[in-house]
């Protein structure tokens, strides 16, 4: 390949380095690094990985780290040396990243102390950045670009239905795509201040993170333990100047309700990614941000990230997921691989410069999700069966309708029921596990876990193997014991059913202790809300009913709104019923009367 012609990542930031060397890349907690000094500092461990790991096109270095800039660095690094990088969630327990570094199989590991259980099991060449990485006396020039186009540039993992994570591997070409378009479709620039919001573990925050970085945007880095945090991420968009964003719609939802036009003034436009949502949400945007713009990007894992996109309006009655990026084509196909016409329903395919190689080490799911159609349209076009069910408009415009397999989003992360129901299929008093996913009141939805063979007393430790072998977000909220899966007589799983036995198992609340103090009163009619159809008690565990870091926003603003008291974003956690948290309150209260 001509190497003048930039066609990798590392090639896109390097000269983008070179034209804004001067300019903020990061920051982060009041650091702030050039991209001068990002280049450098991602030079010296490149160079160590290509010359004492051994580092080179294809091989994986997988990244464990949870300095947000070390993690930038970290990427580059593995890029410049001529590998691709592979970004593990240090949350997530250490079985989960064993078993994803097992399939990996990465040349070497770069970590940070905080998180080196997670790599206990790696005998390979392993690099403590936030020890070693002063001590590095290697070259801080660019390293000799080795990897082409056609070479892997990452690897991200998503939920298997058989219970083992999936590595889509994204090569250069693929997500160069992705990146040359977007930052063309919105204009960034080296004026541009975009909030890092997603996950480096999302796939979303690899098109985040390198279009900022190939544009000399400034990229600016929450802390990961305020991430749900609506006072704290609004207050860096007031004070840092940001102008773009991308974010989950269930998160957006809930960090909307703090944001006000006159305070977010540079805000110019929002991205919404991750999963579906309804046109109130759009409604909530342009209500609050009028002059904002708010765009819908769709696009799985297996084509870099980014394969349609849509401008919303405040008119707009449904949500669609728009058209085709540049050089990504959409088919919208029946059973039996034939043209849907405009306003059928068929499965989307998707074909282009974007698509992944494919699973790693997964041949055979490779082949029956990537494919070669014989016939029209596609046909002699390698493209990827999504399992999103879509429908085309007159005007080329797809609308998003269903998904036709057994996978779901939980807070635009995908996952397998099968997978959730694989890990506790293994316990032995398990005979049988049904998985459903559960929309609530408040659309943040759960994931419940019937299971036959087990009893009442099973279910800590099946609780506790989920925490042990899934990430948090696949956790069941809720794990319920049954003889049988209800059926509906036409023989299928009798979801409605399903649904007044989780009420009726969870929210066991006979009649309890009455509140007997203003706080526990407000509280206990909020919990209601969030929990709803549950019957809620005073003593009920708040991660138990299924509170999760969506919920701790909607408890945090709602208590503000209505008890006039700002809470934590711990506090739900350390405080986790209605006396406990109510005491909490009272001691806030008791507190600011007495600086008066």
């Amino acid at each position: 390949m001509s190497h003048d012609d930039p066609k990798t990542l590392t090639l896109l930031f390097e000269e983008c380095a070179r034209r804004f060397s001067g300019h903020t890349a990061l920051e982060f907690e009041g650091e702030a690094l050039s991209y001068g000094e990002l280049n450098r500092r991602a030079n010296r461990l490149a160079h160590h990985l290509r010359d004492t790991g051994g580092v080179r096109p294809d091989d994986r270095v997988a990244i464990l780290v949870r300095h947000p800039p070390d993690v930038i660095v970290a990427m580059l690094a593995a890029l410049k040396a001529g590998g691709a990088y592979v970004p593990l969630d240090p949350d997530n327990p250490p079985a989960v990243t064993q078993r994803i570094v097992e399939a990996v199989a990465p040349r070497a590991m770069v970590i940070e102390s905080s998180a080196a259980a997670g790599a206990m099991f790696f005998d390979g060449e392993l690099f403590v950045l936030d020890v070693m990485g002063g001590a590095l006396d290697t070259p801080d020039s660019d390293p000799e670009p080795v990897a082409a186009p056609s070479d892997l540039a990452y690897v991200v993992y998503t939920s298997g239905s058989t219970g083992t994570p999936k590595g889509v591997a994204v090569e250069h070409r693929a997500i160069v795509n992705t990146v040359t378009w977007r930052n063309s479709y919105y204009g960034f620039g080296p004026e541009d201040v975009t909030l890092a919001i997603p996950r480096p573990s999302f796939d979303s925050a690899v098109a985040d993170t390198f279009c900022a970085l190939t544009s000399g945007v400034r990229l600016l880095l929450p802390r990961r333990d305020r991430i749900t945090d609506r006072r704290y991420l609004t207050g860096l968009m007031e004070d840092r100047g940001v102008t773009h964003f991308l974010i989950t719609p269930m998160l957006y939802k809930r960090l909307l309700e703090g944001m006000e036009a006159q305070r977010v003034t540079s805000l110019r436009c929002v991205t919404i990614a991750g999963e579906w949502f309804t046109a109130g949400l759009t409604q909530e945007h342009f209500l609050r941000l009028p002059q904002v713009r708010l765009y819908n990007e769709y696009g799985p894992s297996e084509n870099a990230v980014c394969s349609t996109v849509h401008r919303l309006a405040a008119t707009d009655e449904r949500v669609l997921i728009g058209k085709p990026i540049e050089h990504t084509e959409a088919f919208v196909l029946d059973e039996d691989g034939a043209p849907v016409g405009p306003g059928g329903l068929g499965e989307l395919h998707l074909a282009g410069a974007g698509l992944a190689r494919g699973y790693l080490g997964d041949p055979e799911l490779t082949a029956e999700r990537f494919f070669t159609p014989s016939s029209p349209p596609a046909a002699g076009k390698r493209v990827y069966r999504t399992g999103d069910i879509v429908r085309q408009h007159e005007n080329g415009d797809l609308e998003f309708i269903e998904r036709r397999d057994g996978q779901v989003k939980i807070r635009g992360r995908r996952v397998e029921l099968g997978h959730v129901a694989q890990v506790l299929s293994q316990d032995v008093a398990v005979g049988h596990v049904h998985v459903m996913r559960h929309a609530t009141d408040t659309e943040t939805p759960l994931l419940i876990a019937f299971v036959q063979g087990a009893t009442a007393r099973d279910v800590d430790r099946l609780r506790a193997m989920a925490q042990e072998n899934l990430p948090e977000y696949m956790v069941p909220s809720a794990i319920i014991p049954v003889d049988t899966v209800p059926l509906t007589g036409h023989g299928k799983v009798d979801g409605t059913a399903l649904v007044a036995l989780y009420a009726d198992t969870v929210g066991q609340g006979a009649a309890g202790p009455e509140p007997t103090t203003a706080a526990e009163a407000a509280l206990l009619e909020i919990w209601q809300e969030l929990f709803a159809p549950l019957h809620i008690g005073l003593d009920d565990d708040f991660l138990d009913l299924g509170g999760d870091s969506l919920s701790v926003m909607d408890l945090l603003s709602r208590v503000e709104a209505r008890i006039g008291v700002q809470l934590d974003v711990s506090d739900p956690y350390t405080d986790r019923t209605i006396r406990s948290l109510a005491l909490n309150i009272e001691n806030r209260q008791n507190d600011k009367v007495g600086t008066k």
